[in-house]
């Protein structure tokens, strides 16, 4: 089997977190090296992957880490420590994996499939607090060792040193899709045992990558140089700099200046650099995410099925993303994204009519419906424009801007009649974006208590569906209209676009979801 598994995607999607070498006016003696400067936010959070969630975070340590699998730019997973994707057993529950040969960590250490046992075990112990461990519980005595009932993975078993297999407690398609995420990047057992508490802090980060972390304050800037002792071959860049700026128009003036050589492009700034000196450096990509009107469909005002419906039918979708989102944005069709397997190619963008949401709420005898939508600051905007295309319905949608850490756990304790979000899977996966959402109990700590058994059977079916990838976009079909055009479960607005800059010298400048991916990078001396 070749060692790369497509999936469907209606965008050429680029890469997103990237920053490179530099600066015009820099400092001479680079003149003949190689060196990258990536401007991003700083994630405040480390580097140990298995603590933590943040796209920032995953820029940085994906210069040094890898996993078995990776989703890279164009959205397609593929080997990186494995020989191939695994064999799986009749029954569905068993994977057999093979390790590369002669894969050496950069401290100089082989990989071996204990360093493989030794990570997952080590993301199910109590005290390694790790977040993403829903992606990998499945796996037989992943819950024992979380209850503290068990202090080894009963269901990873190793053969020998490149031979070892993972069994889970029931079929789960997502499993392999979910290796290549960050949150499974391979530690080695003896350095990351050695720095404890402290792995992922400073420099104290080891793995197979390309890169080796020389200099990390946490405050400033992460520098790193070529891994001496990497598996495939010797790496662009001389040097890489992550360098940490929080606040957008800072960033781009140190862009402009040539103090980095690429940083993402904020759409709040599009239109000051659209038409500026800098146009034709600006790459505008599409991610796999969906921006929409989040509804709690059991509230009373929400809950009638042609109010809901009426809302969609009251928002101009194409005028939105024009004016209000600066063209930075696509009107939605249905709550999959288009680069996700399961999206309806067919569909059209949602019907704007406001007409006909008035016959809709009078048949369904409602007269001035009236809710409130809580948002955060950067959703005002958006916000304040759908309260003026629902007031033309007859429609009262109250808007109220609140603070970030109440918005989060006034979702979560299910107060907001409505709010506003864009939900991003990690990979190009409809159960990575809408089970995780939208299946009933999940919807519940989402806020929006969405329950619908025909729903929930199509997610189940899909889950348990190892074998056959057209079945399961099939299933996801079914269950996003249920969900978006027939239940109106959710108000799908648009998918938005994101937009980074980059020198004309730097090559391989890509973003392929939310990840800056930087470790393809290249930079051409010749036009610098």
């Amino acid at each position: 089997m070749k060692c790369f598994k497509k999936v469907l995607s209606v965008f050429a999607v680029a890469a997103m977190t990237v920053s490179l070498v530099g600066c015009s006016g820099g400092n001479d003696t680079e003149s003949d090296e190689k060196v990258f400067r990536f401007g991003q936010s700083n994630p405040k959070v480390g580097l140990d992957m298995q603590t933590n969630t943040n796209s920032g975070a995953s820029s940085v340590a994906d210069n040094v880490l890898e996993g078995l699998y990776r989703w890279n730019d164009d959205n397609v997973e593929e080997c990186v420590l494995a020989t191939d994707f695994p064999e799986v057993s009749e029954d569905g529950l068993t994977y057999s994996f093979e390790l590369k040969e002669g894969v050496k960590f950069s401290d100089g250490s082989d990989l071996t499939t204990e360093d493989v046992k030794y990570t997952f075990e080590r993301m199910f112990k109590p005290e390694t607090g790790a977040t993403s461990t829903y992606m990998y519980d499945m796996i037989v005595g992943a819950k024992d060792m979380l209850a503290g009932n068990a202090t080894e993975l009963a269901g990873i078993k190793v053969e020998d040193d490149l031979h070892f297999s993972i069994t889970l407690e029931y079929k789960f398609a997502p499993f392999i899709a979910n290796l290549g995420m960050d949150y499974a990047s391979i530690y080695p057992h003896e350095a990351c045992e050695k720095a404890g508490k402290d792995w992922g802090k400073g420099t104290n980060l080891i793995g197979t990558g390309p890169y080796v972390i020389t200099e990390n304050d946490e405050q400033t800037k992460v520098v790193f140089e070529p891994n001496k002792n990497y598996h495939g071959g010797t790496p662009n860049l001389d040097r890489l700099e992550v360098v940490y700026i929080d606040d957008n128009s800072t960033k781009m003036m140190e862009y402009e200046q040539g103090n980095i050589d690429m940083c993402d492009l904020n759409v709040n700034l599009l239109d000051q650099y659209k038409d500026s000196k800098i146009k034709d450096e600006i790459t505008q990509i599409t991610p796999l995410g969906t921006y929409f009107l989040s509804l709690k469909v059991t509230d009373p005002a929400l809950d009638e099925q042609k109010v809901r419906e009426a809302i969609s039918l009251a928002i101009n979708r194409d005028e939105l993303c024009k004016t209000i989102l600066n063209d930075a944005a696509e009107p939605a069709t249905s709550f999959l994204n288009p680069g996700v397997p399961g999206h309806d190619d067919t569909l059209e963008p949602y019907e704007y009519n406001v007409d006909k949401a008035k016959e809709l709420l009078a048949e369904a005898g409602v007269t001035n419906p009236e809710f409130t939508c809580k948002v955060r600051l950067n959703d005002e905007k958006v916000a304040t424009a759908l309260q003026a295309y629902l007031k033309e319905a007859g429609i009262t949608m109250n808007v109220e801007v609140i603070d970030s850490g109440i918005w989060t756990s006034s979702r979560a304790e299910g107060s907001l009649q409505a709010t506003l979000i864009g939900w991003f899977p990690l990979y190009a996966d409809a159960d990575n974006q809408m089970y995780t959402y939208y299946y009933s109990e999940n919807a519940v700590g989402k806020g929006v208590f969405y329950n619908n058994p025909e729903f929930d059977k199509l997610m189940e079916e899909a889950r348990q569906t190892v074998d056959n990838d057209e079945k399961r976009a099939e299933l996801y079909k079914e269950a996003d209209y249920i969900l978006s055009r027939e239940d109106y479960g959710t108000i799908p607005l648009y998918y938005g676009k994101l937009q980074f800059v980059a020198k004309p010298y730097v090559k391989n400048a890509k973003l392929g979801n939310l990840i800056y991916h930087l470790y393809d990078i290249d930079i051409d001396l010749d036009k610098k």
